[in-house]
């Protein structure tokens, strides 16, 4: 089934039990602080898995209107804790699913303010579909043609260095550490890529025109 990690705004227990019934979705949120829950039970887990680093407590909760699991994690860097409730029980690393959310945002700010998909192409589900796969296809094709940059030593050294900077100052959370392969698309690699496909520029024109914009920000 599919995942939902949602926003603590968005809570609907009914709707959520519904979905998992029905074998719809899967949902992963936090806890909010007026949500009183119930502690059933207590479940097992393996504090020693790397997956489960940063975890205090998974238990059965109850609350007014359902019963949910409950994660109770506190970020062995920072001390800071965080309470993540989900409808599913078979899911291991459900920290690392919630701390995707971060990139999960940064693809749909690519979406909407780099590749410009702020409106609906047409009315209807049909047209709504086919625009949502042809943007995740375009997605996907610029991520796997920085790949193959990469390959060739030919990498985002600007983004690389910020995010090393960010992370000396301040690491992140462990669970976040163990999501890798996630990459930036900025506003440079786009227009260029745009630009060479426009003019049918040759590979060997364009390899150092990469070269130049993916190493600084001008």
């Amino acid at each position: 089934m599919p995942i939902i990690v949602a926003d603590p705004a968005y809570i609907d227990t009914q709707y959520w039990i519904l979905e998992k019934i029905e074998k719809q979705a899967m949902i992963i949120t936090r806890e909010k602080e007026n949500m009183k829950g119930t502690s059933y039970q207590g479940l097992p887990f393996e504090p020693s898995d790397p997956v489960n680093a940063g975890v205090e407590a998974d238990e059965v909760v109850g609350y007014s209107n359902a019963v949910l699991r409950r994660i109770k994690y506190c970020d062995p860097k920072t001390g800071e804790r965080f309470s993540f409730i989900t409808t599913t029980y078979a899911l291991r690393p459900v920290a690392v699913l919630y701390f995707l959310r971060w990139k999960i945002e940064k693809v749909y700010d690519v979406f909407k303010n780099k590749l410009k998909a702020r409106e609906a192409w047409a009315v209807g589900e049909t047209s709504a579909l086919i625009q949502s796969h042809l943007m995740a296809l375009v997605h996907n094709l610029l991520t796997l043609f920085l790949a193959r940059l990469e390959s060739r030593g030919i990498r985002e050294e600007k983004v690389y260095g910020r995010i090393a900077e960010r992370t000396a100052a301040a690491p992140p959370p462990v669970a976040q550490q163990m999501v890798q392969g996630f990459s930036i698309l900025t506003c440079q690699y786009i227009r260029l890529v745009r630009h060479c496909l426009r003019y049918k520029m040759p590979w060997s024109d364009a390899m150092p025109l990469f070269k130049a914009r993916l190493s600084a920000y001008i």
